[in-house]
């Protein structure tokens, strides 16, 4: 009766010990709603191909064309190459982000140094 008692003991200790560690576990993320969030909220990253007033078409390293729409308001940050809308131009390398709706905030680089780039990226 002793040994029936203490194997009990030890099955219902177990069940508890393996519920309270299923218990302590996360709830498990949706990998793909994760990256869909993650990248609404991401920088768009390429080469400029087209500059329409405020709207730039921006070609990824996927070769897939995006358009921004670029805010020209006191808030928006122009950093590296460019001070100002203006100052975009076709062949650019630019991080704009938000990457979708509007950006208040582009970082660019200078059509030369994206083609010395490319020129030692062919050479190697």
């Amino acid at each position: 009766m002793n040994r029936l008692i203490s194997t009990l003991a030890v099955v219902i200790a177990l069940s508890v010990f393996a519920c309270s560690a299923d218990a302590a576990k996360p709830a498990k993320v949706d990998k793909a709603a994760a990256r869909a969030a993650k990248k609404d909220g991401a920088a768009l990253a390429g080469k400029v191909t087209k500059i329409d007033g405020m709207n730039i078409v921006v070609q990824t390293r996927g070769k897939e064309a995006t358009e921004v729409t670029i805010a020209t308001d006191a808030n928006t940050k122009f950093e590296g190459g460019a001070t100002s809308l203006a100052d975009l131009k076709p062949g650019m390398m630019i991080q704009a982000s938000p990457g979708n709706g509007t950006a208040t905030k582009i970082v660019a680089r200078p059509a030369d140094r994206a083609a010395k780039r490319a020129a030692r990226k062919a050479a190697k």
